[in-house]
């Protein structure tokens, strides 16, 4: 069923929408357009010889694509080529490509995006562009991301630090945003090291090391002779746990963030990826289920997701002993454990199909919560599983098949605001591929949308609010019209849902609220207006099913 062009929520029996702008609201009239563009921030690669992996397809000569997303069929307009590096004052001509911008993040509540270079000999550079509804960019600032091959950008909570994580040499950074602008307000503030000072045992690929895109033994045993940290994702319900899966180690570690004082203040526990078969597992992401204590993690190495519960109640001591001002290692006795069980162990190949001839890509929790999706890059495929939701089986995973994708090497995948269309970037045959997402068996179809673009790494979905700021727009925490707005949609909360999280894709995500939990008025209203902004994204995806 396709899309419909207008979405029209229900508030108190009038047909209205809630519209977002910049993190304000105003109620608009059915008969309104609505006032946002969707767009897809497009990145690719420029140097495959400063990766890791050995991408087989197209060098790009600029990075970044931006594609103008249409809702009614899935098609795509190219609006923009862009993605110099260098000064403001250099020419356009002196300028240089930046290199393999391969990670991107888009500011849950402002039209910036964030997004940071892959290059396995000099460190990393975050680059932060406001993106405008014509796909033009206006870069804001650039920082030192304080390590090499950065793999992946993370916004916190009160959206005043990005955490950056580093593959190659393992580093997590975290570098002060303005959470008014998004603009960088600093260098990194704080470095947390897993190889504790170590050198590096591998060798780079262009100093004889292996090529990371295979998955033969010997590759293995290089990739794994040192930590390599590939994501840091922060608990959904405090935002104080980072989860970090080692590729290298074949763990998860759970990490004590501050998020007052922009710190990784250390390593709270480890815990294996998988089912510990003696196989090598290689955690690439770890993704949290919207409404249920369950994560997801994908195993690169040995294609499987594992699925794990998450003890909310240690999450929550963890986080008052850490407002308490308590010690690392008072906190850790404390918790006695990782908040991490693995419950489940699910293949992502068929089961006869050589593991060693395939590596995972992305894991996601399609925004309906009723699905997990991953990308098999060797099979070239998109595997997709029915989240179960009775009984002790909630949250575990039954297959629902596999799909091609028209494509070599599916890197990455993205949802469109929706939920009813699929995005793949094929990296080695240089081609997005558009398909439709049938919301109630969970099964895709190809369009016959296919966009050519060489070498994409990675797909970005960035739905744009108005930035005018009109006057009738009005601030949350200022006026009393937009609580009472809040209070007539109540009713379509979940009782025990408290505030958002922004997960990989940007979907927002529900959390459980604590009623006797004790909260700042400033945390209350944050809290407060990202659950408002839940409310509006849910009500349009409910109107298109």
């Amino acid at each position: 069923m396709a899309p419909n062009k207008h979405v029209s929520p229900i508030i108190n029996g009038n047909y209205n929408s809630v519209q977002q702008m910049n993190g304000r609201f105003s109620l608009q009239d059915e008969d309104q357009e609505e006032d946002f563009t969707q767009l897809f921030f497009v990145t690719t690669y420029t140097n495959f010889d400063c990766l890791a992996h050995g991408p087989r397809g197209t060098q790009a000569n600029l990075p970044i694509y931006v594609y103008q997303f249409n809702p009614n069929d899935g098609s795509m307009i190219l609006l923009n080529i862009s993605g110099k590096a260098g000064t403001d004052e250099d020419t356009f001509e002196n300028k240089q490509p930046l290199v393999n911008p391969a990670f991107t993040r888009f500011h849950p509540r402002i039209n910036v995006v964030y997004t940071c270079t892959e290059d396995v000999m000099n460190n990393g550079i975050i680059v932060a562009y406001e993106i405008s509804p014509n796909g033009s960019l206006k870069k804001i600032g650039q920082v030192d991301a304080g390590g090499t091959s950065t793999c992946y950008i993370t916004i916190d909570r009160k959206q005043e630090h990005l955490i950056v994580t580093n593959y190659w040499d393992s580093t997590l950074c975290v570098i002060p945003i303005d959470s008014k602008t998004g603009a960088f307000t600093g260098p990194i503030m704080n470095t947390y090291d897993p190889k504790q000072g170590f050198k590096m045992q591998a060798a780079a690929k262009l100093n004889g090391g292996c090529n990371h895109s295979n998955n033969d033994e010997s590759t293995i045993r290089e990739r794994q002779k040192d930590p390599h940290s590939h994501a840091l994702v922060l608990d959904t319900s405090q935002g104080c746990i980072a989860y970090v899966p080692d590729l290298g180690k074949d763990l998860v570690r759970e990490m004590l963030y501050n998020p007052v004082k922009g710190e990784i203040v250390g390593q709270l526990n480890v815990l294996p990826s998988g089912m510990s078969t003696g196989n090598p597992d290689g955690p690439r992401y770890i993704e949290f289920h919207p409404t249920f204590d369950i994560a997801y993690v994908v195993n690169e190495l040995s294609s499987t997701i594992a699925v794990f519960s998450v003890d909310r109640s240690k999450v929550n001591a963890i986080a008052r002993a850490s407002r308490e001002n308590l010690s690392l290692s008072q906190i850790t006795e404390l918790s006695n454990g990782p908040t991490l069980q693995l419950i489940q162990s699910v293949r992502t190949v068929p089961e006869a199909f050589p593991t060693e001839m395939n590596t995972c890509g992305r894991v996601t929790v399609h925004p309906s919560g009723n699905f997990v999706i991953v990308s098999n890059r060797g099979h070239e495929s998109i595997a997709i599983f029915r989240v179960m939701k009775k009984g002790s089986y909630t949250g575990q995973l039954r297959q629902i098949g596999f799909y091609h994708t028209y494509g070599e090497t599916p890197r990455h995948f993205q949802f469109d605001a929706s939920g009813q269309y699929l995005i793949v970037a094929n990296q080695d045959s240089d081609s997005l591929n558009v398909f439709s997402f049938n919301l109630s068996s969970g099964e895709i179809k190809f369009t016959g949308n296919k966009y050519g673009i060489p070498s994409p790494n990675f797909v970005c979905n960035c739905v744009l609010g108005d930035t005018r700021q009109p006057e009738s727009m009005i601030n949350l925490s200022e006026d009393s019209h937009v609580l009472s707005a809040y209070k007539n949609l109540s009713s379509f909360l979940p009782t025990n849902a408290e505030s958002v999280s922004s997960s990989d894709d940007g979907t927002l995500n529900f959390e459980i609220v604590n009623e006797n939990e004790e909260a700042s008025k400033e945390d209350i209203l944050l809290k407060l207006k990202k659950a408002t902004e839940e409310i509006y994204l849910l009500k349009k995806q409910l109107a298109r099913v």
